[in-house]
């Protein structure tokens, strides 16, 4: 079955400390229960105030998951910033990787912020595709050494 892609950006609830973590606990709880009996799995960063994600799938399953999180409470200003085909996955791990992520705090993120504050919206796409690829390096060393402790490192 052909796989296929799709990364987003969407702007999160504002909130911080533990409510944010049991926030981000939730949603993911959520997403695997619905996206891993279909075959989607990817990353979601919770970056500051948005939500960058990137899903990988059967394009039925992705298209429906896609779907439901344009109509989602939580996720506010939803963007598509690609969609396509993909050979092989990133995300290998059937269960969403997740980080939450103060950019001001994290290398990873120095190089990609255009103002004070990290904004992927005023990112060029390029540069979104080189911040994912470097995310999914960091997943791909957690997922081969069992540690999916959810630390974003540089």
């Amino acid at each position: 079955m052909p796989l296929y892609t799709i990364t987003y950006i969407s702007r999160a609830p504002e909130m911080r400390g533990e409510q944010r973590r049991i926030f981000l606990s939730s949603l993911v709880k959520q997403a695997d229960k619905n996206n891993r009996p279909h075959g989607v799995s990817g990353c979601l960063i919770h970056v500051d105030d948005f939500f960058i994600q990137v899903m990988e799938g059967p394009r039925g399953p992705l298209s429906d998951t896609y779907n439901r999180i344009a109509q989602d409470q939580r996720h506010h200003e939803v963007n598509l910033v690609h969609a396509g085909p993909l050979v092989t996955r990133q995300f290998t791990s059937p269960s969403l990787a997740a980080f939450d992520i103060a950019s001001e705090t994290n290398p990873v993120f120095s190089k990609y912020k255009v103002r004070p504050k990290f904004c992927p919206y005023q990112l060029a796409p390029h540069a979104l595709g080189d911040l994912i690829e470097q995310i999914a390096l960091v997943c791909a060393k957690l997922d081969s050494s069992n540690r999916r402790d959810k630390t974003l490192a540089a």
